[in-house]
């Protein structure tokens, strides 16, 4: 009876943390589409559209790190209930501002850029907080449900807040969005923080100097100290470098610039990516309980860099543009299976993380692997947009293609990977 009620008490804390997740998740994305579109036609202005993008990133970059030293100071139930909290009176205070003075371009650049700071909060402290929320058996299930809200967002959050935009006023839809958050921070308050404690781990031998600088410190040295997590990071770098410099950028030129594909081609070819994560997410189980983290990262890092030449291909086939159908049907099968790779690496990957990093210091060990792949990121996209005006799109791919397939075959093959191999001794996958 006891077991039972154990088992009722955690498929509750994973509907609150997905319910909340949800509404929260989907209220950023819908949040930030809609006022970017508000923009546009409010002034016309590409700039004003890409500032209002860059004050929806620039946080991320910024203040995850300390979000990270945040996360493991405090309480995470107060930091993620808080988070959510502040946003939802945070956007209040923004609708009847609206009201009495209007919706202006300084208004829509403040709302945007404090409600990031406040989702970083939240993303890191829900992020952490993972491991206590299910049993370490449902920890793959937990992230896999996970990227799966977030795989939705980013297919139908656009879809949604065009329809938003058209139906509904922009002063509605700020007071609708508060509210939804403070819901979220309702249903994330009667999740159990506490469900599976682990044993805190003192990470460092001298712990006098507490300061905000010495804390991101340690969240580094915790990773770069140990050979297998510096395995993984090496292995993210280089799969993010590569993606989005022979695809992220190349695919959206070679559709939009090359063959000037109409907008709604090219939206189906880019639904690929999101609907291939949802499959991977699903599909992660079966694929974990077949082949080790380690053979799997492996057999992926080889396969892409080879089957992404794929994207280049039609290039030297076709002379003309090719029909529709052929860039629809060719085109969004690669990006899914190019989900599905993100699904199959950043999941296992995540459970890793908590499974093997000590509760004390997780926020900042997550923290610290997504700064450092959000500072690629912009890196990687402004040498491939920079290589595209010299030479063909191709010839990037071919680039990308050739110095990937060598990274793996120094980092798989030549280099002394013990260490590396060590991640098959870490169980991602326990019996239910």
């Amino acid at each position: 009876m006891e077991k039972s009620n154990i088992v009722e008490k955690e498929k509750l804390n994973l509907v609150l943390f997905l319910s909340g997740k949800s509404v929260s998740l989907f209220g950023s994305a819908i949040y930030t589409f809609v006022m970017g579109i508000y923009l546009l036609r409010l002034t016309g202005s590409g700039l004003t559209f890409a500032t209002n993008i860059a004050l929806y990133t620039l946080p991320i970059v910024l203040i995850n790190p300390f979000a990270g030293v945040l996360a493991d100071k405090m309480n995470k139930k107060i930091m993620v209930v808080g988070s959510d909290f502040i946003n939802g009176l945070f956007l209040l205070g923004v609708y009847f501002l609206a009201l009495s003075i209007g919706i202006s371009t300084v208004l829509v650049y403040i709302s945007t850029f404090l409600m990031t700071v406040f989702s970083v909060f939240f993303n890191i402290g829900i992020e952490s907080a993972k491991p206590n929320l299910v049993s370490s058996k449902n920890l793959v299930k937990i992230n896999s449900y996970a990227r799966i809200i977030e795989s939705i967002s980013y297919l139908i959050g656009p879809v949604v807040g065009g329809l938003i935009y058209s139906t509904i006023d922009t002063k509605l839809f700020i007071l609708l969005n508060g509210i939804s958050f403070l819901l979220a921070a309702v249903l994330e308050f009667f999740i159990n923080y506490k469900f599976n404690l682990r044993k805190k781990e003192k990470v460092l031998k001298n712990d006098s100097i507490d300061t905000v600088w010495t804390k991101l410190i340690e969240g580094f040295k915790y990773i770069f100290e140990r050979p297998n997590l510096t395995a993984i990071i090496y292995i993210f770098i280089a799969l993010n470098f590569f993606f989005n410099f022979t695809v992220i950028v190349p695919l959206p030129y070679i559709l939009n610039t090359v063959w000037e594909v109409n907008s709604t081609v090219y939206g189906i070819v880019q639904s690929g990516l999101p609907i291939g994560m949802i499959t991977g997410a699903l599909l992660v189980n079966k694929i974990l309980n077949k082949i080790s983290y380690d053979k799997l990262l492996k057999r992926i890092n080889f396969y892409s860099g080879l089957g992404v030449l794929m994207f280049g291909l039609p290039l030297l086939i076709f002379k003309d543009v090719p029909s529709t159908i052929f860039i629809i049907f060719y085109y969004t099968p690669l990006m899914i299976l190019g989900g599905i790779v993100v699904s199959w690496i950043d999941i296992p990957a995540s459970v890793l993380l908590q499974k093997v990093v000590p509760e004390n210091i997780l926020g900042r060990v997550i923290s610290v692997k997504l700064s450092i792949i959000k500072l690629i990121v912009p890196i990687t996209l402004m040498i491939s947009g920079y290589f595209l005006e010299m030479i063909s799109p191709f010839n990037i791919i071919m680039i990308g293609s050739l110095v990937f397939l060598s990274f793996n075959i120094w980092f798989f093959i030549l280099r002394n990977k013990r260490e590396y191999s060590k991640l098959s001794e870490i169980k991602l996958l326990e019996k239910l």
